[in-house]
């Protein structure tokens, strides 16, 4: 059970972003080193402003280390499944690519599913492949772990955040967020009790409020100012905000109120400034890690995983 405490720690995705580029400028220098120059083509339908916000965050940290980034763009009138199929196969073969990210959301006649499974095996960094997927349903590592669940696991190791045996509630179930920290949490990497919450819950107010640990995936308009309230979490708890939105132009909200949350909780993210650019971290983890094994090396590590 998590203790109250007086005023919330507050958790900085930017801060501890920045504290662990040191180790990813380090792991890029031997892979310049090796004469190895991962590309991250990230292929985006449509003009989604979160997803397009996201897309430049990666092309800014993907620079930053000394990469390459490719953007396709596809409008949505072109969007078919068969033709997303032919540019995936295209970055497939393509050597200068070592990482495929497939930008989320995709229109509602696009069968995603197809397409995470048309992604190579070694080049997919956002984790929703087949073989990725096996991994952390096994409740081990596997090739990759999607990146926002590998950017929650680092800010709850990095801020100390006690998983092993808590109480926890994930709210929303996205194959690149929810379904996937569900499986992780619950499983033998963390070890907490899981309760996966989605649109059709009975009681999410009092399943909240139950929970040591709370992520909320949502990130759409609920119909009020936040989806996740103060009355909503037991005093002490941690609270990740994954939830992303656009509320005006050039503005965006998360899930989380904040500014009220954080008089009651124990732990709270940011957002923006918390899960976003662990997230995009994350990406850039994996993406060093897929040039690592297509050269024939293992993962890389860090000091905080």
């Amino acid at each position: 059970m998590l203790i109250a405490r007086m005023g919330s720690i507050i958790m900085d995705g930017r801060a501890v972003s920045a504290d662990l580029m040191p180790e990813l400028r380090r792991h890029a220098g031997e892979l310049t080193r090796r004469g190895v120059a991962p590309g991250l083509a990230a292929v985006l339908v449509g003009n989604d402003p979160a997803s397009r916000q996201y897309v430049r965050n990666k092309q800014r940290y993907t620079a930053e280390l000394g990469f390459a980034s490719r953007l396709i763009e596809v409008p949505v009138k072109e969007a078919s499944t068969q033709h997303l199929l032919d540019v995936i196969d295209g970055l497939n073969r393509d050597p200068a690519i070592a990482g495929i990210l497939l930008q989320l959301p995709l229109p509602e006649a696009v069968d995603p599913f197809i397409l995470f499974d048309a992604i190579s095996p070694l080049k997919d960094v956002d984790g929703v492949s087949r073989s990725s997927v096996a991994g952390f349903y096994r409740a081990q590592w596997g090739t990759f772990i999607p990146c926002t669940p590998r950017g929650v696991l680092t800010l709850l190791t990095y801020y100390k955040v006690p998983v092993d045996g808590a109480r926890a509630a994930v709210i929303g179930r996205s194959d690149i967020a929810g379904k996937p920290l569900a499986l992780i949490l619950g499983g033998r990497m963390c070890n907490a009790t899981v309760t996966w919450c989605h649109r059709h819950t009975r009681d999410l107010a009092q399943i909240c409020r139950e929970s040591d640990l709370l992520v909320s995936c949502v990130g759409v308009d609920v119909g009020r100012g936040f989806f996740i309230t103060a009355d909503m979490v037991k005093p002490g708890a941690c609270v990740i905000d994954v939830g992303f939105r656009r509320i005006a132009p050039g503005r965006f909200a998360g899930d989380v109120d904040f500014d009220a949350v954080k008089e009651v909780a124990g732990w709270v993210t940011l957002n923006p400034g918390g899960t976003g650019p662990m997230t995009v971290l994350a990406l850039m983890q994996n993406l060093i890690d897929a040039a690592r094994y297509q050269s024939g090396l293992e993962r890389a590590r860090y000091s905080v995983e």
